[in-house]
């Protein structure tokens, strides 16, 4: 190999370490640092001026500060950046804010920033499905009852600030335990899976629909009073009940629903769900397959008058 290329080649492997090794360039800083002294009174010797201690001295002196001042200057511009990584580390930790962590050099540092990108990334995902998880029912792909508490609090906030009602709808299958017992649990999850489908349409983007339990649902009806979440429901049971799955082999799946508008200013969430739940029962009690109101509200459904909250 000639000489002028193993020297290129060997000047490109030193470049290529100087530019990707911390070390390397902290100890480049360093060494060129600490022999500024030397390399000052070689200078002022070589310059023939009178060799005297104390001009030795002085040259030595601000020799040093220039080469403190110089060692300083590396060390900040190497190691600054670790600084800012803590810094957008613990913001992310205190605040939940993502850092930049934008990618600046090559060296070590540079590949410190991508490993913590990546494994804020890698965190991240983990944790959207974590929390995918804990709000969501897994089988059907509906929020769950913590999902919908929550959501709830803020539609029933917005419906007091708003003052427009707002009512719930509880419904549960009738006779599923028939079904998995009859038919398998396999053929079940397909039942609950296909009510979920079908009750999706119905509603509106902005209404909530969880499963709450094994074969129990719940909508919230944001903006919707007794009359509308009445209609909501009836269409919900209609769905419901044109369901027709083959390996239910004929079976009809029915549902029986309970309706409750929220008496905003004296209820919190869990009362309004336990009201849609008694009307549910009572559904249930007067032969399943229908829609029960709230008592109060009964007479001016059947009536054809609208219910005011």
């Amino acid at each position: 190999m000639p000489f002028s290329l193993a020297k290129t080649i060997g000047l490109t492997k030193v470049g290529t370490v100087f530019r990707t090794s911390l070390l390397a360039r902290a100890f480049a800083g360093g060494f060129v640092a600490t022999h500024i002294p030397i390399m000052a009174l070689m200078a002022y010797v070589a310059t023939g001026a009178d060799v005297n201690a104390g001009a030795v001295l002085l040259v030595a002196l601000l020799a040093t500060v220039l080469g403190t001042g110089i060692a300083f200057l590396v060390m900040h511009h190497l190691l600054a950046p670790i600084g800012f990584l803590a810094k957008d580390l613990r913001r992310y930790r205190q605040e939940g804010t993502l850092p930049a962590l934008t990618k600046t050099r090559a060296d070590d540092i540079g590949r410190l920033t991508d490993e913590i990108r990546d494994l804020i990334g890698a965190l991240e995902d983990r944790m959207a499905r974590l929390r995918r998880q804990a709000f969501s029912d897994s089988l059907t792909g509906l929020g769950n009852r913590r999902w919908l508490s929550e959501n709830a609090a803020t539609e029933i906030a917005r419906a007091k600030r708003d003052r427009r009602p707002l009512s719930v709808i509880a419904f549960d299958l009738d006779h599923f335990k028939r079904v998995n017992d009859e038919y398998g649990h396999e053929t079940g999850d397909e039942v609950l899976i296909a009510v979920a489908e079908a009750a999706k349409p119905v509603l509106r983007p902005y209404d909530l629909l969880a499963r709450i339990g094994g074969e129990e649902f719940c909508a919230v009806l944001p903006a919707t009073d007794q009359r509308g979440a009445h209609l909501i429901a009836e269409r919900l049971r209609s769905e419901i009940a044109a369901i027709a799955l083959a390996s239910l082999a004929g079976h009809r799946i029915t549902a029986s629903f309970g309706v409750h508008e929220a008496q905003l200013q004296t209820q919190r969430f869990r009362d309004m769900l336990r009201q849609a739940d008694q009307r549910l029962y009572e559904a249930k009690r007067a032969g399943r397959n229908c829609v029960h109101p709230d008592r109060s509200a009964a007479h001016a459904l059947l009536a054809g008058s609208p219910v005011r909250s």
